[in-house]
């Protein structure tokens, strides 16, 4: 019973592996080493001032144009990648990703920094929220900030500080809102997003789909990625987020804080999850799963039979060593037996010995294993009919067995015939 149950325990780990395989995998979807077409068919830019320019995404206005700097003030902009991606199923998978790319907040020394760019998840790319410049970062503005039906998520890169900010140089995780549930201060490992001297920046933003966890790392171009992220917290994805949905950045500035907020690299891998009803792909999956989990139980009751049958063998075996006995009298059926004591009534019990009980019948058989037969009432014979609570094993029923045919003596009656009990019940 256990074995068979340690097969079942790995067919259903097996089942659910397979059918996960299934429904998720990683692929690189967007590759950007610059940006260089300025009408990139892939891309759909949001915001009367996003641009691709200087082999950047400019979500903000990138141009000195004889210094009218009114040209950046109160500003926003998104430009995202025009496919969606499915994060989660009805089932509970959430996609796992990966996304990194390198920013640039310009700005001019006499500026004052503002405000600042988000690498966005968001369900449309038919729209930017109205005056959302400022400190509303592209996101979101006064009216929809933290509603549900936002359906956003954000990785902020703030250079303007709010009351709601630990200061005007932090990263954090935005959740409908520009709140973030979690931030975390870039000064403390010497990085300023918007210096008075240029200043390019690689970012990874990692997400498990499995353990729901959202890491941020964040270097100057060139170096390695770090060891520890600069941000880390939890988040369902499918509490927040639109089944299908679309990656990409949104920025803003304000009055007067303005920059340049620019990304110059960008690439995504994500776990590619099934498009249409997942009831569909789950059918798939049995369809593959069921044949396979069908071989495996085919399989464990080849493995349990022949267990069996080895053990039935063996105690075969076992009553196989009477064969030697000289003259061994003929094996009766237990029905025969049944039928020669009406059943085993208490009325035809003759006695009860140390191993059982012994009953009169009459029993019909061919003495001697020839063809003459006795009277038609049969033969009045002795069934003695074994105790398993006497007998402790084979061995007692066989000693038994051997002793009553060895005997031979005018006051005792001789062995006829025989039932073994262990064997075919």
């Amino acid at each position: 019973m256990l074995s068979r149950k340690i097969c079942i325990g790995i067919l259903v780990i097996f089942f659910i592996t397979l059918l996960h395989q299934t429904t998720a995998a990683k692929e690189r979807v967007i590759q950007y080493d610059e940006f260089n077409d300025k009408h990139d068919p892939n891309l759909v830019l949001l915001g009367n001032e996003s641009r691709i320019e200087n082999g950047a995404l400019q979500l903000t206005p990138d141009s000195t144009n004889n210094g009218m700097l009114d040209i950046y003030h109160d500003k926003s902009g998104r430009i995202f990648y025009k496919e969606s991606f499915r994060l989660w199923l009805e089932n509970g998978t959430v996609a796992s990703f990966n996304s990194s790319f390198v920013i640039n907040n310009f700005r001019d020394k006499d500026w004052t920094p503002g405000h600042g760019l988000a690498f966005l998840i968001a369900p449309n790319i038919s729209s930017i929220p109205a005056n959302s410049y400022g400190q509303w970062l592209g996101l979101t503005n006064a009216s929809t900030d933290g509603s549900l039906d936002n359906q956003i998520v954000a990785i902020e890169f703030d250079t303007n500080r709010q009351p709601f900010d630990p200061n005007d140089n932090h990263v954090g995780l935005d959740i409908n809102s520009v709140i973030s549930k979690a931030n975390a201060s870039l000064t403390d490992i010497n990085i300023i997003l918007s210096p008075e001297e240029v200043a390019k920046y690689s970012v990874w933003v990692d997400y498990n789909g499995a353990s729901k966890l959202i890491e941020v790392y964040m270097v100057k171009e060139g170096e390695d990625k770090p060891s520890k992220p600069i941000l880390s917290s939890t988040i369902d994805l499918k509490q927040y987020l639109k089944q299908d949905s679309y990656f990409g950045f949104s920025g803003s500035t304000g009055n007067p804080d303005i920059q340049l907020n620019c990304v110059l690299k960008w690439s995504l891998d994500i776990d590619i999850l099934p498009r249409g009803q997942d009831k569909k792909w789950l059918k798939i999956g049995l369809g593959v799963g069921v044949p396979v989990a069908t071989l495996l139980l085919a399989a464990i009751a080849i493995v349990v039979y022949r267990r069996r049958r080895k053990g039935s063998d063996e105690e075969a075996d076992q009553f196989g060593k009477l064969k030697w006995l000289p003259g061994m009298p003929r094996e009766f059926k237990f029905k025969e037996l049944k039928k020669a004591t009406n059943n085993f009534d208490e009325s035809l019990k003759l006695g009860e010995g140390g191993f059982g009980i012994v009953y009169k019948g009459q029993l019909q058989f061919n003495e001697n294993n020839n063809n003459s037969s006795r009277n038609a009432g049969g033969n009045e014979v002795a069934v003695k009919k074994f105790s398993r609570d006497s007998i402790k094993s084979k061995d007692d029923f066989l000693a038994e067995l051997a002793i009553i045919h060895r005997l031979r003596h005018r006051n005792l009656v001789r062995l006829v015939g025989k039932f073994l009990p262990f064997f075919h019940l």
